[in-house]
């Protein structure tokens, strides 16, 4: 029996008392049990172990088989902090360090205390530490109670601590060592911060737990070495700027009334003892103290002499000591790091400058937590906008010598000029990977003296961390030892010569909780990587390296891997490092290095003249006497793991092999320490090597027969080794647990039925809990809740009654999470995201998918009567968790209803007063002889159809004339829809943008951001990238592009001026910053002239829209034709006199509606060369008047030539808004399907889709118009009909037009002709030469650099591009971004697949955009990339490629087996005269012939080059036939071809 709370406040559970940290007092605690336990034959005396001192253990009074044990707890202490153990312990003293030591204790049950020993025996060593360096043990002993299951790994009450028995460990188990010790020493700490000391409030909680931590550190640092502890804080820097980049609190929120939850505690501990080290380093620096080492030591000082009122410790109390002791004013540091939020990003470039001898230092500063700041909840959580302080660069000069500066950080950027010390001096780069470079640099000096001095500190400086074998030549050639090219040493000359540094360490001491982007040529991270004993340098080298994938810096990481002067976490670091440079571009360098390390330390001698992919390796027998070679060989076993064959995407077949082999060839007889954390590290590698791409089905069948039948045979292993593991367990079953683990993944990829009866023997109880709970993961994995009922009910059953809260609690929580795995694996059929037509938006894909959740859980009625009863049981159980496990469950399952309000309802309504509105009366002055009937007059009056927005009710329209007549007109004006809320607006109208304005202003912005000039202002200014450091400082208001489409998208412009404001802003901001003359200048002045006269252009578009003109009417007119001239989009013709317009709001009479006899809209027209039968139309006269237009018979505006896309949309809508209330429901349109035809290439499929756009167009015009009146009118038309006549055959293709320069679409439009296709266009589509990555990329880096490829560069986002419809045209979508991630990944086998995919870009472009700007530039890219194309297609080599086959000849001369072939037969030393004779004197051919003739030239093809390889090696089988000079031959051939393969070419 123990104690293991719940939850913070769970004392109330076993105890009456105030459940209150802050209520402590002293305690007597009395605890009477029986003497005795008899279990399994053996009877044991009962121990109870409580909180405080054990006075005394006496007989029951009244019973002589019970036991009274008294504790007493002096020192006051809350009840969240007393806990008890009763049980039959076993007592272990751990032995002492001084004499003066409170006594440890250890308690463990029956048959552990053999680990007692062993798992304690440090904290005598920690208890020392704490003592010597932060004062006397606050009580009188200290008591560790290891019991079975708790809901806690461990607990920390007063006196004591509850730990599980799992930390418990033999003396041979190295990896739960380090555990044990970490969680038993922090434990022990939190006996003087966290339950002597606690906190004074709620939001103090930080301030405990980082202290105990800090103090957990700092032994850390003495137990396991000082670069343990700084390898920790390191990786502990990077996840908490990972995490805290907006999505957490401040670690102290004052005024907290709610102790954080078990996630915001995790983060808490993980930056609260970040921020005391910064705060420790930050004092310190001061120097005007120790730090925290004098601080601390204070308070626990005032602690024990009653001097700290109530053991209680503040957040302003601590600072108020940190000022006393140091003197500081630490208002700032609070501000920043306790009461704000989020951790700073710096982009940093540094620039020597020779001639100053100065550093330049550009550092820009980042806040991602504060640009996320866009709700309410974000701006409480106090994002810190600058983080301001001092930052340490470290510089490494010519020498080595370090010299310090201190930066001061007060602005988001600013670049600091840092002195440079030594003058003169020469750069030695460190290391023999640097060694030409070394060489030629010595040439610059000037004395020999000085060489010779700082070669001296180079050679001690370095000595360190060198690997003596590599400076044997013929070593570095077996390990592939790669070196610098002769451009990169010319530019480390360049960079380093005359005094430049060696490498710059920015924070080296880890001052700021912070991510620092360095950019730095390789060569100086290799220099810090051989130079820096730091281990926080070493890795910071790493993680950059890992960037370059250059064969050198692989060579360099297996260098590091090899040195054992480097610390151990630091070489398994570089181990998996080197999974990065398996690629082809690095020739799988690390394939190959990874495969050679491995070998070298782990396996027997080999033949080192073999490729380690050659070689099967033996693995030598476990010796773990080395701890560091022991977690290498884990880290190596990990990192092969994760090495992928491109050709076949799965584990390479050598590194599946070696796996297998090390599972099945394990030996640890002679091994003194467990191998379970080893084996089961095996496991799970091998389980990632051979499920990792088994469902590519790549590669030939006898391939995959082979892998096949190598997976069967690693199955079966697995299997036996759980077999074996059941009768002879491992530590804590690892390895039961990692081949369970491996039977899911084969089983979730294909490789094994999905058969859970072994799982489900795993978890009953009586197993390992552990063991129990990787089964229940596997389980719901493969059979989720609701596919198998019995399985489902036993699931329930689990969760209700099972004895392991632990196991319920775990099971709970996997519920929910095992349905939604259902829909990564594909199980839940979720419908593709189509457009809702209610309000053309797309529809929400995460509610689709919860939806399509719901709805398979609602085909499961046995899993929600299960959940059901569940939940209910729940409400009655002690345990949160699990109780809001179901809850989620349930959350997934199904939507929560809302509950109805108790009580009765009443409604209550009141009489509502209509007023009725005054009808304003209009006076038109005019002849008496325009004057028509009211029937006739209603519709020769030609109101500007914008007129009808401002009236709601029928109007009267009194026209009057200078004369004595005066006759009244009467006209229905119908209500305007406009003047009701608009319904369903876009986001951009938000604000009360009006249509026309809207439209408008996308019109504009379309036009702006598509101009020549505009690139430059697209984006916003970046000072570091465009190299403008102090552009904020004189540009206080910043714009661009992106901006303003982000402003108009999210509905922050109100008219179109304040659009009109932001573009003149970002013309302004350009002539502030850039002086006369720039080409920044230039660029914006075109772009303001540009501006200008298109705004110019629109605002006359506008304002003759919007003239409210009364045009007298034409002698004789029928009311059909006066509404066919209205609906043509042709301006009115102007008028004889001038109209006035005279409103009075006196209504004097109301007209009745519009009789139904005026004749209804045309529909509009559709394309001319199509024959269509329909009824003649009003559309007939549009089409009409627009060709008087054109024959100059009308009145034509000049907007029309120069803005023809704006005057159409604007008189669409508004001539549509009276034609959209006056027309008949349309008519259906019928259109016979014509014969379906194979496009079998791009080319043919773009001549097809161009055939299509020309009749597609007016449809697309007429589709745009109809959604314009859709949104005016309440009640959408039905559809019309019209017959459209087509022939069986397919539809030819029209005309190009003739050879003049443009051609003018629909609109008005001039665009020039698609390109012809070059007839001497070498096969592009067709193609079937072999892919080839170079050169594909070389092709596609042309074309995206073209200007005209600026809308090819991403993926279409139909809601970022406006084009909702794009994917439903658009059936196989391609860009650049896209065609480069597959020739990265090799998806292409043929350069005719990858002309297909650009090809298609072109084609797409085509289809869905009418001829204009946009296929302007597709037309211009085409034509670059009929310009490219045969260079990327050509047979001929690159220099190179030249270069690369050069470099593989070389190798092939020092290639062991080519040794016969090296030199050119000499009949006469060979003693074979009749060689000639056989072999003709033109066919001999040689290595270093070849070689001779591919450098003067003379091959211009690969081919050739093979070619003349197979010659030479046919001439050597040909003369001596059958032996050993055929086999060397053939051995080599093979080599070739292995090597020839590997190229890209």
């Amino acid at each position: 029996m123990f104690l293991s709370p719940t939850s913070y406040d769970a004392a109330r559970i076993w105890t009456p008392c105030v459940d209150s940290l802050w209520e402590r007092c002293t305690w007597e605690i009395e605890v009477v049990v029986p003497r005795f336990l008899e279990g399994e034959g053996e009877v044991h005396p009962v121990v109870v172990i409580a909180s405080g001192e054990l006075i005394e253990q006496v007989t029951h009074p009244h019973d002589s088989h019970k036991v009274v044990f008294y504790f007493i707890q002096t020192n006051a202490a809350s009840v969240q902090h007393m806990s008890l153990a009763a049980g039959a312990f076993h007592i272990v003293q751990v032995p002492s360090v001084g004499e003066s030591q409170k006594p440890i204790l250890a308690f463990g049950l029956p048959g552990q205390a053999p680990l007692l020993g062993a798992s304690t025996a440090f904290v005598s060593r920690a208890m020392a530490f704490y003592t010597t360096e932060f004062g006397s043990y606050p009580f009188t002993a200290f008591k560790m109670v290891f019991v079975t299951s708790p809901r806690a790994p461990c607990v920390t009450a007063a006196t004591m601590a509850i730990v599980s028995s799992d930390l418990l460990h033999p003396a041979d188990v190295i990896d739960q060592a380090v555990e044990t010790r970490r969680t038993l020493s922090l434990a022990l700490v939190q006996q003087w911060v966290g339950v002597n000391i606690i906190q004074r409030t709620v939001s103090d909680t930080w301030l405990i737990a980082g202290l105990a931590l800090y103090l957990h550190g700092l032994f850390i640092r003495h137990l396991l070495g000082n670069n343990e502890y700084r390898f920790r804080l390191k990786k502990d820097i990077d996840r908490c700027v990972r995490m805290d980049n907006g999505d957490q609190w401040p670690i102290c929120i004052p005024g907290a009334l709610e102790p954080p939850d078990a996630p915001t505690m995790a983060f808490i501990s993980l930056k609260a003892p970040l921020v005391l080290h910064i705060l420790d380093r930050h004092i310190t620096k001061s120097g005007t103290s120790l730090g925290l080492a004098r601080v601390i030591p204070k308070i626990l000082l005032d602690s024990l002499s009653d001097e700290l009122p109530g053991d209680m410790l503040s957040t302003a109390g601590f600072f108020r000591t940190c000022r006393k002791v140091s003197g500081m004013d630490l208002q700032a540091f609070q501000d920043q790091w306790i009461y704000g939020s989020g951790c700073p990003t710096f982009a940093i470039k540094a620039t020597f400058t020779r001639k100053k001898f100065l550093v330049e230092l550009q550092v820009h500063q980042q806040q991602p937590a504060a640009a996320r700041v866009d709700d309410e909840v974000q701006a409480w959580k106090r994002p810190v906008q600058l983080f301001e302080g001092s930052l340490t660069v470290r510089i490494h000069e010519a020498d080595g010598a370090p010299f310090e500066h201190l930066v001061d950080v007060k602005q988001p950027a600013k670049t600091f000029q840092l002195p440079f010390n030594t003058k003169y001096k020469r750069t030695k780069r460190s290391g023999r990977v640097a060694a030409r470079f070394n060489r030629l640099q010595a040439a610059l000096d000037a004395t020999e003296e000085e060489v010779d001095e700082e070669q001296s500190r180079d050679i001690d400086r370095s000595e360190v961390f060198t690997y003596p074998p590599w400076e044997d030549d013929e070593e570095r050639r077996r390990w592939r030892v790669a070196d610098w090219t002769d451009d990169e040493v010319e530019a480390m000359v360049n960079d380093g010569g005359g005094g430049g540094y060696e490498w710059i360490r920015i924070d080296p001491d880890c001052e700021w909780i912070a991510s620092f982007d360095f950019y730095e040529k390789p060569w100086y991270w290799i220099s810090q990587l051989q130079g820096d004993r730091d281990v926080v340098a070493q890795l910071e080298a790493i993680g950059k390296l890992t960037k370059y994938p250059l064969p050198v810096v692989a060579s360099e990481l297996a260098r590091t891997v090899l040195v054992e002067n480097y610390f151990y976490r630091v070489r398994m670091e570089a181990a998996r490092a080197l999974v990065v440079f398996n690629t082809a571009e690095t020739d799988y360098i690390g394939h190959f290095l990874l495969l050679k390390l491995f070998q070298t330390f782990y396996c027997h001698g080999q033949d080192n003249s073999l490729d380690p992919t050659d070689i099967v390796c033996r693995p030598r027998p476990n010796d773990f006497s080395n701890f560091a070679s022991y977690f290498l060989k884990k880290s190596i076993i990990t990192a092969l793991s994760e090495l992928r064959d491109p050709s076949t995407r799965m584990a390479w077949r050598n590194v599946r092999q070696l796996l297998f082999d090390l599972v099945r060839l394990n030996d640890n007889m002679s091994n003194e320490y467990s191998d379970s954390h080893y084996l089961a590290s095996i496991i799970a590698a091998m389980s990632n090597a051979f499920t990792a791409g088994a469902g590519s089905a790549l590669g030939a069948e006898d391939e995959r027969k082979v892998d096949g039948a190598m997976w069967q045979a690693a199955q079966t292993t697995i299997d036996q080794a759980l077999t074996i593991d059941r009768s002879v367990p491992s530590y804590h079953n690892l390895v039961s647990i990692a081949a369970l683990q491996a039977q899911v993944k084969a089983t979730l990829a294909g490789l094994r039925t999905n058969d859970v009866t072994t799982f489900l023997s795993y978890t009953r109880e009586g197993n390992y809990e552990p063991v129990r709970l990787a089964a229940f993961d596997c389980l719901l994995l493969c059979k989720a809740p609701g596919r198998s009922q019995p399985l489902t009910r036993y699931i329930f059953d689990v969760l209700r009654s099972d004895n392991s809260l632990v196991v319920r609690r775990h099971v709970a929580q996997g519920l929910h999470e095992a349905l939604l795995m259902t829909l990564a694996m594909g199980e839940v059929h979720v419908p593709s995201a189509g457009v809702v037509e209610d309000d053309g938006r797309k529809r929400d894909e995460h509610n689709m998918i919860v939806k399509a959740l719901r709805k398979d859980c609602g085909l499961k009625p046995e899993l929600s009567d299960q959940a059901n009863r569940a939940l209910l049981s729940s409400y009655t159980a002690l345990d949160l968790e699990v109780h809001f496990g179901l809850l989620k469950l349930a959350e997934v399952m199904g939507k929560a209803v809302e509950e109805p309000t108790p009580g009765t309802r009443i409604t209550i309504q009141t009489p509502v007063v209509e007023t009725p509105i005054a009808t304003p009366k209009i006076r038109l002055s005019m002849n008496t002889a325009d004057i028509r009937p009211d029937t006739e007059s209603m519709c020769d009056v030609g109101l500007a159809p914008t007129t009808a927005d401002y009236f709601q009710r029928p109007t009267t329209i009194v026209a009057s004339s200078p004369g004595p007549s005066l006759q009244r007109i009467s006209l229905a004006l119908p209500t305007s829809p406009s003047a009701k809320k608009k319904k369903n607006a876009p986001k951009a109208q938000s604000r009360g943008l009006s249509d026309s304005d809207f439209k408008v202003i996308s019109i504009v912005l379309q036009k702006l951001e598509s101009h020549s000039k505009s690139f430059i202002f697209q984006n916003p200014v970046d000072p570091i990238r465009d190299g403008a450091p102090d552009y904020l400082t004189i540009v206080k208001q910043p714009m661009d592009l992106s901006t303003v489409r982000a402003k108009f998208g999210n509905g922050i412009y109100a008219s179109r001026g304040d659009f009109h404001d932001d573009i003149v802003l970002i013309i302004s901001n350009c002539y502030l910053y850039n002086p006369v003359g720039s080409h920044v200048r230039a660029a914006g002045e075109a772009f303001e002239k540009f501006f200008n006269s298109l705004w110019v252009k629109t605002e006359n578009t506008l304002n003759n829209a919007n003239q409210p003109t009364v045009p007298a009417a034409p002698p004789v007119q029928t009311p059909g034709a006066i509404f066919k001239s209205s609906a043509a989009s042709m301006p009115p013709p102007p008028v004889p006199a001038p109209v006035m317009l005279k409103l009075k709001t006196t209504p004097t009479i109301t007209i009745p509606p519009l009789s139904p006899s005026i004749a209804p809209m045309a529909p509009p027209p559709v394309p001319r060369r199509l024959s269509i039968t329909t009824t003649p139309s009003a559309s007939t006269s549009q089409i009409e008047r627009k060709k008087e237009k054109k024959q100059g018979k009308g009145p034509a505006s000049a907007l029309d030539d120069l803005l023809s896309n704006e005057v159409d949309l604007i008189e669409r809508d508004t001539d549509g808004r009276l034609e959209s209330m006056l027309a008949p429901p349309p008519k259906k349109v019928k259109i016979a399907a014509p014969s379906t035809t194979v496009i079998k290439s791009p080319e043919k499929k773009a001549n097809a889709i161009d055939k299509e756009r020309k009749v597609k167009e007016p449809e697309r015009e007429r589709d745009s118009v109809s959604e314009s009146r859709s949104d005016r009118v309440d009640k959408p038309d039905k559809p019309m009909k019209i017959k459209i006549k087509s022939e069986t055959t397919p539809l030819p293709a029209p005309p190009l037009p003739a050879p003049s320069p443009t051609s003018t679409d629909a609109s008005g439009s001039h665009y020039a002709p698609p390109p012809c296709r070059p007839n001497d266009l070498p096969p592009t589509v067709q193609s079937v030469l072999p892919f080839r990555q170079k050169r594909a990329k070389a092709l596609v880096a042309v074309l995206a650099k073209d200007p005209s490829a600026f809308f090819f560069l991403q993926p279409v986002d139909p809601v970022r591009d406006g084009c909702p419809t794009y994917f439903d045209e658009i059936k196989e979508p391609s860009d650049y971004v896209t065609i480069g991630k597959k020739i990265d990944t090799k998806k292409y086998k043929s350069m005719g697949q990858l002309a297909r995919d650009i090809e298609l870009i072109f084609v797409n472009c085509r289809q869905f955009n009418p001829p204009g700007d946009i296929t302007a530039m597709a037309d211009a890219n085409e034509r670059t990339y009929w310009q490219e194309w045969p260079k990327a297609v050509s047979s001929r080599m690159t220099p190179d490629e030249k270069k690369a086959m050069i470099n593989l000849l070389r190798t092939a001369i020092k290639e062991e087996s080519s040794f016969i072939f090296r030199e050119a037969v000499d009949p006469i030393a060979l003693n074979i005269p009749q060689y000639f004779e056989i072999i003709p004197r033109e066919d001999a051919r040689d290595l270093s012939l070849i070689r001779a003739n591919l450098e003067k030239g003379r091959y211009s093809t690969a081919r050739q080059v093979d070619d003349d390889v197979e010659l030479m090696l046919e001439n050597a089988r040909v003369f001596n036939g059958e032996g050993e000079i055929t086999d060397i031959a053939n051995r080599f051939g093979k080599w070739w071809k292995s090597q020839r393969a590997r190229m890209d070419l």
